[in-house]
């Protein structure tokens, strides 16, 4: 490059500097007192103008490196947009965690059970084939319902359960209480889940054979209501909660099942890679059971414990119903989701 040229060009990035260098000033005087608190106190205006003048600075910066490889300069400007870059399209704390919360509840989770849908059929088939089983034995001889039930439920008939709770006062009368006893309901329910949980992702087997049982359990108990005719106040003592409960649990033995499988038969790809990939959708499919069994347990401390005289069966059983729809629309049902 000849001298004149070099010295027109050197006139130039004078000259760009020199007309520029105020509003590069007061950007990062912005910076500074923007940095001293948040944008409420700044004022819309001030934003609005940091905004521009970022926006300035930007096209100054790919200016000037058309103009020269000078590292200060471009050094400059390079820091000073990228300190606005941050500035200008960060998110309040606040708002960062409430769109991470919606962004699982509504995008991640419902998209993670819907992918991997037929571990939670398998779960709940097997969940429900031992509840036909326990309903069926107690239906064929009242007497198997001895053999399969713990002792502990042999205190008193059905029946004569079922005319003490609506003879009496409410259990559950006041909102300490609710939550004393709800607390303790879904800390066992987690601790169940998290029990079918690891069975499923050591053995698979072990999750089989856990839900199978808790499924004869449940028809037996069921079975043996329905034969002391009190067959609907077990629907709307057990329906509104068990229709949270009892799909948490399935949620968390088709996560232990699907572990399970990338642990135990991980294919060509290797242990690793399988257990690397199942880990996203198996920790969401945990977040998720949990989120739902404490639900559940909320429930099933107060709103279940009612006795006809508060709630009738009938509104119990329309909320149990209401409640596993909802349940199965919101993680099931894909929605068309709306252009912004």
């Amino acid at each position: 490059m000849n001298a004149p040229r070099r010295r027109a060009l050197a006139l130039d990035i004078e000259t760009f500097i020199s007309t520029r260098q105020q509003r590069w000033r007061d950007l990062e005087q912005m910076l500074d007192r923007f940095n001293d608190g948040p944008d409420g106190r700044i004022g819309r205006a001030r934003v609005l103008e940091l905004v521009r003048l970022y926006r300035l600075a930007c096209s100054d910066l790919n200016q000037a490196r058309t103009y020269t490889a000078n590292p200060e300069l471009l050094g400059r400007l390079n820091q000073l947009v990228g300190r606005a870059y941050r500035v200008v399209y960060q998110e309040p704390p606040g708002r960062r965690v409430a769109g991470a919360i919606r962004r699982f509840l509504f995008e991640d989770a419902p998209l993670t059970f819907r992918r991997e849908a037929r571990w939670v059929l398998a779960a709940a088939g097997m969940l429900l084939l031992g509840a036909i089983v326990g309903f069926a034995a107690v239906l064929s001889d009242p007497a198997n319902g001895e053999a399969i039930i713990p002792g502990d439920f042999f205190t008193e008939s059905p029946a004569d359960r079922v005319e003490h709770i609506e003879q009496e006062g409410e259990r559950i009368d006041s909102v300490g209480k609710a939550a004393a006893f709800g607390s303790q309901l879904y800390t066992h329910n987690i601790q169940v889940s998290f029990m079918t949980f690891a069975a499923g992702a050591l053995s698979i087997v072990g999750a089989w054979a856990l839900l199978f049982f808790n499924g004869m359990l449940l028809g037996a108990v069921a079975g043996m209501y329905l034969l002391d005719g009190v067959g609907t106040f077990f629907i709307a003592w057990v329906g509104p909660h068990g229709a949270l409960e009892l799909p948490a649990i399935v949620f968390a033995a088709a996560a232990g099942l699907k572990l399970g499988d990338a642990f135990l038969i991980p294919g060509d790809r290797g242990r690793p890679e399988a257990l690397r990939a199942a880990a996203p959708a198996v920790c969401r499919m945990l977040v998720t059971a949990a989120l739902v069994l404490v639900c559940a347990g909320l429930i099933e401390g107060s709103f279940s414990q009612f006795s006809s005289k508060t709630v009738p069966y009938a509104i119990k059983i329309v909320v149990a119903a209401a409640l596993f729809i909802a349940l199965c629309f919101w993680l099931f049902i894909e929605r068309r989701r709306k252009d912004a």
